[in-house]
């Protein structure tokens, strides 16, 4: 093998090795989601806050509506919500806490879900609007 052949080689190596590293990477980060503008945010963080309200007296419902607030919201954002493999882990943990027997015969799945779904909410508004709405209700 000649010196020429031995480079090109080692910089193959060093490009897989290197494409590897980057994929890994990527994947342990999860979804580059977009924000959001700042009319959404206020609009999430008041649905969040009446769906909050709401368990109390229809935890099912509140559920239901938190489900799909983050679908809203991380449909918004970009991310891929149809495909279980890109779905993103606090959707994931979310549904599974409403389909273990406590989420259907208990209030303690649902209100494990109802976290879930508020830090996807939270990631995506900012806790702050999320406190200022709850706030207003208080107020109000």
């Amino acid at each position: 093998m000649n010196s020429t052949m031995l480079v090109i080689a080692i910089v193959v190596v060093a490009a897989v090795v290197i494409i590897g590293l980057v994929a890994a990477f990527a994947a342990g980060r999860g979804p580059g989601l977009r924000a959001l503008p700042e009319e959404s945010r206020e609009r999430f963080a008041g649905s969040w806050r009446n769906a909050e309200a709401r368990f109390i007296e229809d935890p099912r419902g509140a559920v239901r509506d938190a489900d799909r607030i983050a679908v809203m919201v991380l449909t918004e954002r970009g991310a891929t919500i149809d495909d279980e493999r890109t779905m993103p882990k606090e959707m994931h943990m979310a549904r599974d806490a409403t389909a273990t027997g406590e989420g259907r015969q208990g209030t303690e799945g649902m209100r494990r879900a109802m976290a879930h779904y508020r830090q996807i909410v939270e990631d995506a508004v900012g806790r702050e609007y999320v406190r200022r709405a709850l706030r207003r209700r208080e107020i109000a």
